[in-house]
């Protein structure tokens, strides 16, 4: 056994604060690596030097190496203020299960209120097109710099657009759709040299698109019909492929892993084979199966319930001239209850892939009436022996702060 005496204590001396603008830079870099994302946005606008660091791919290596690699879900909301806007904010997974939140980040004032497409490439979030007022499509690209969350202007499309369709493949990427008929159906950007170029023409243009997606190097959609077509930027060509079930509407196709999952207007999670997109020898609907096994049970009734995303006009417009169209009456009700009506055949959840996970977000009223939550979910996946994929909701809360109903916001 050994003694232990303690020895009196020295008198406490008032201690100069550390700086780490002291220290070289890549003493600096190494202690940025273990901060978290969103502090690593704050601190890169202290100074031109920590913005410097924070933007160099060199500190992304570093976290990469010592295991600090974190994956975000980014998030833009319409927010309907006596003059509507656009925010974006960033979904903060916190260690307690039931904690996460939404924390805003800048947003791009001349982002226009809906019908833009949406890619990530490298570091970075693109935001292309939209429509102005309503009416107008926007040629305009922005990029949004994921480390730094600063805004920075593309070289515009060669055509304005609405609700196209994009994706990413080798590095570049691909938009087409969403534009009128005389003006370049397809574009693709090389970011390197900083220019767009137009595609090959189509054989028969689809004006209308709701969902995208990029599967074996193909950028695939799907119109209004529920009819999927795609580009194959390896081959230079354009092909068809099979056709969802018009009656299920289904929305925010998404690869996780080797399969497809998309949200149908019951709120209900699909998936499928990715092989269904193709077609084979003649067009067939495609063979979509539901995810089953969620312990929270009313997670497909808050999802059917659910009103989160923004319909514009232009969309429930054309809704009802193709009703009119099928030789059906036309509608003598006020606007809002034309978009009511036709939310209620939509899907109202959003949903995306993150990490090799399914990420759900809905609102829901309380049960008092006047009280309006936003909501996410984390869900993983897996499947069984039978071949049935089975769900689990690994997190689900609030992330929004409550809000009265009539300030809605939309996705």
């Amino acid at each position: 056994m050994s003694n232990y005496e303690e020895q009196p204590r020295a008198k406490k001396t008032k201690r100069e604060a550390f700086r780490l603008s002291c220290l070289p830079d890549d003493l600096v870099m190494n202690c940025l690596a273990r901060v978290s994302r969103p502090d690593l946005a704050a601190l890169s606008m202290v100074s031109k030097r920590y913005h410097s660091l924070v933007a160099s791919p060199d500190l992304y290596k570093i976290r990469s190496l010592i295991g600090r690699t974190e994956t975000y879900v980014y998030v833009c909301l319409r927010i309907p203020t006596p003059v509507p806007s656009v925010r974006w904010y960033i979904l903060r997974r916190r260690k307690t299960l039931d904690a996460s939140d939404l924390i805003q980040i800048p947003s791009l004032p001349s982002q226009p209120l809906e019908a833009s497409s949406v890619v990530v490439l490298d570091c970075s979030i693109y935001v292309m097109g939209g429509l102005i007022k309503g009416e107008q499509r926007s040629s305009d690209v922005w990029s949004l710099d994921c480390r730094t969350h600063v805004w920075h202007p593309v070289p515009s499309m060669g055509a304005g657009r609405a609700y196209g369709a994009a994706g990413v493949v080798d590095g570049k990427i691909y938009v087409f759709g969403g534009c009128d008929v005389d003006d370049n159906y397809g574009e693709v950007f090389d970011p390197e040299i900083q220019t767009w170029n137009p595609l090959p023409p189509m054989p028969k243009r689809k004006k209308h698109i709701h969902s995208s997606m990029v599967r074996d190097q193909k950028v695939y959609a799907l119109d209004e019909k529920e009819r999927t077509f795609y580009y194959s930027p390896r081959e230079g060509k354009w092909g068809t492929g099979n056709r969802g079930q018009l009656a299920g509407y289904r929305r925010d196709w998404c690869m996780v892993d080797n399969l497809l999952f998309c949200l149908s207007k019951n709120g209900v999670i699909l998936w499928c084979e990715p092989g269904e997109l193709d077609l084979r020898e003649t067009e067939r609907v495609m063979n979509v199966e539901v995810v089953r096994g969620f312990t929270y049970r009313s997670l497909y009734q808050n999802l059917f319930l659910s009103r989160l995303v923004h319909y514009g006009d232009q969309i429930i417009d054309r809704w009802e001239e193709k009703w009119i169209m099928d030789g059906r009456p036309p509608f003598k009700i006020p606007k809002c209850w034309k978009k009511f009506r036709f939310e209620r055949l939509r899907p109202g959840a959003r949903m995306c892939s993150s990490g090799g996970k399914i990420v759900l977000f809905w609102d829901k009223i309380s049960l008092e009436g006047y009280l309006h939550h936003i909501w996410w979910a984390e869900i993983s996946w897996e499947r069984l022996q039978g071949g049935e994929i089975w769900g689990y909701i690994e997190r689900s809360n609030i992330v929004m702060p409550v809000e009265p109903v009539k300030a809605h916001k939309k996705v």
